[in-house]
């Protein structure tokens, strides 16, 4: 029993937990607006290139309005000074914001080594340039990224022409007018309105000019015909035919899976794969995404969150079609009485297999008649070898209505922290105090390479989970391993090989 008890103790005192100064303010009144259950997005990345990975974190609005008439609604963008500490920036780089925001997504799409901004919003969604020198430009406007005033509640980054830029995929929720939003009510009190209420809409392609500029390729591509309420969506080389596809989570509807002819066209292909619902047929409300590869295989899974009785969907990619693999890894078990937003595969223990880590809690108002039992923690299920997932001690933060979360190294030791939000909290850091050997791989700032170290495969992807970004090196877990062979596939590009590669450091890829 003692020893049993010591071994909890150390699992638990594995996340040492703080707070961030950030508070998300979502603008939720008496009147429930739907937009206020919905923001809590984080983008990781290194904006000044001092080594260190920063915090940019959008920030809600007053509703109806939609407008940030106070400073506490500002967007806010955290220098990492080393050790923990931040340093708010957000003045000094321009990136306060005006509208309603949810998501940030993050990547150098001008190729000038500096990473860039775009943020996703109710009405509108911005693209900030990255000047190099700790400014951010607006250059919305003569970008020609224009989503018609969609509510937009996140994208990806990915170069879908395999021409060598970054292209852009704008993923959009419901139409969303607050004069025609019907009142809802729980237990007789207002309440967030169900998502039947509300129409779906279509998603964006943008495709990257090379010029600064961008190309609305939404209606020739295929992915204008398609109607959803997109959550989260995750873009990879699914099937591995040198192409990137697209996944893409909707509430309460189908899925879209939308593969890649590689002729600049996308075929949705939700039901033939295998992801358009869980085997009962019923969609759930799928919310935050994250693809990477579970078992070691070489091809890339998927998981998505949803609500309590829903379970988180696991599915294994087999090649040609996906299986969905809750009931044998024993996720559906844990997970059914859960519900979740940011979700993210992450060896948060270095063993070699990577681990899922969710931000959990309810859609319903925190002031609600169920506010209470709303709010959830944050957990985390480890990987056993690919086969199944178990729970270890709980993360110890409070109980809150969290939302987007992001693993990421921010400390430069080897262990993969987490960073979550929360409506109407402060943002929390959980440092990660793991154990085992690690190798960091540091790419060129264009996303889509697959990196295999060992027998581990991973994708290099500017999305993470719920309306979240990360532009981080990626990570391996090598256990007790002192050394190991890297292959780097890039589109377009032959195999590099880097045999017997030395562990506990980060592997700089040149262009």
């Amino acid at each position: 029993m003692l020893r049993v008890l010591a071994a909890l103790l150390a699992a638990a005192s594995q996340w040492q937990p703080s707070t961030l100064p950030f508070t998300l303010h979502t603008g939720e009144g008496a009147k429930k607006h739907l937009p206020a259950t919905m923001p809590g997005g984080i983008a990781v990345f290194d904006y000044d290139g001092d080594g260190l990975l920063d915090l940019f974190f959008p920030n809600g609005a007053g509703l109806p309005s939609a407008r940030k008439s106070s400073p506490r609604h500002s967007n806010t963008l955290l220098r990492n000074l080393g050790n923990f500490r931040f340093e708010d920036r957000t003045a000094a780089a321009k990136l306060s914001g005006t509208g309603y925001d949810f998501a940030a997504i993050a990547a150098d799409y001008d190729a000038d080594g500096h990473v860039d901004l775009l943020v996703c919003g109710l009405r509108a969604i911005t693209l900030y340039r990255n000047r190099g020198n700790g400014l951010f430009q607006d250059v919305t406007a003569s970008s020609g990224i224009d989503n018609k005033g969609r509510w937009s509640t996140g994208g990806v980054w990915l170069d879908y022409d395999v021409d060598g830029d970054l292209d852009l995929f704008l993923l959009n929720y419901v139409r969303y007018n607050p004069g025609t939003e019907p009142p809802c009510k729980v237990e007789g009190l207002a309440e967030f309105c169900h998502p039947r209420y509300f129409d779906p809409d279509s998603n964006a392609l943008f495709r990257n000019q090379g010029n600064g500029r961008f190309e609305d390729v939404s209606v020739e591509s295929g992915i204008a015909a398609h109607k959803g309420k997109g959550m989260g969506v995750a873009a990879a080389d699914f099937d591995l035919d040198g192409f990137p596809d697209i996944f893409v989570a909707n509430d309460r509807v189908l899925n879209f899976y939308f593969h890649n002819t590689g002729h600049g066209r996308f075929e949705e292909r939700g039901l033939e794969s295998g992801l358009a619902a869980p085997a009962s047929g019923n969609p759930p409300s799928a919310m935050g995404v994250d693809a990477q590869d579970y078992d070691n295989d070489g091809r890339f899974d998927l998981i998505y969150t949803a609500l309590r009785d829903e379970t988180f969907p696991l599915y294994r990619n087999r090649g040609a079609d996906f299986e969905e693999t809750g009931l044998p890894t024993k996720l559906d078990l844990l997970t059914r009485p859960m519900a979740g937003w940011g979700i993210v595969f992450a060896d948060l223990d270095n063993d070699g297999w990577r681990d899922l880590a969710a931000a959990r809690s309810d859609v319903l108002s925190i002031n609600g008649p169920r506010g209470a039992t709303a709010r959830e923690p944050l957990s985390w299920f480890r990987n056993e070898a690919g086969k199944r997932f178990t729970a270890p001690p709980p993360i110890p933060v409070p109980n809150l209505m969290y939302r987007g979360l992001v693993a990421a190294d921010l400390n430069n030791d080897g262990c993969l922290d987490l960073i979550a939000t929360a409506l109407q909290a402060p943002a929390r850091l959980l440092r990660n105090t793991c154990q085992g050997n690690w190798l960091k791989v540091a790419l060129p700032l264009k996303p889509g390479a697959r990196v295999r170290a060992g027998n581990q495969w991973a994708h290099d992807s500017t999305t993470a989970g719920y309306a979240s970004s990360c532009v981080c090196p990626l990570h391996f877990g090598l256990g007790t391993a002192t050394t190991v062979d890297v292959e780097i596939h890039e589109p377009g590009r032959k195999p590099r090989l880097f045999p017997s590669t030395k562990a506990n450091q980060t592997l700089v890829i040149q262009p």
